[in-house]
């Protein structure tokens, strides 16, 4: 989920190949839920979590600067456990 709006994440998916559907937050309020909310100008660090159906967050990545890319595999991982 990204503070994108929907035309930003077209084209972004368009030039890109992701194994994940990529979710509009424009305006953070998903975001803020999770306590991932902007501030100012500055924006927050690559943040992963997977959220089960009943809403309990079953993995939840932190990064630790704004240029780190988080990895697919452990989500994935856990994606499949789920679907299992």
């Amino acid at each position: 989920m990204v503070p994108n709006g929907p035309k930003m994440i077209a084209r972004y998916a368009g030039n890109h190949e992701t194994p994940y559907p990529i979710l509009s937050d424009k305006g953070s309020k998903v975001a803020g839920q999770y306590f991932q909310t902007r501030k100012f100008f500055a924006m927050g660090t690559p943040t992963v979590f997977v959220v089960d159906k009943t809403g309990v967050i079953r993995y939840a990545y932190y990064g630790s600067s704004l240029l780190e890319e988080p990895g697919t595999e452990e989500p994935l991982a856990v994606l499949a456990k789920l679907a299992a």
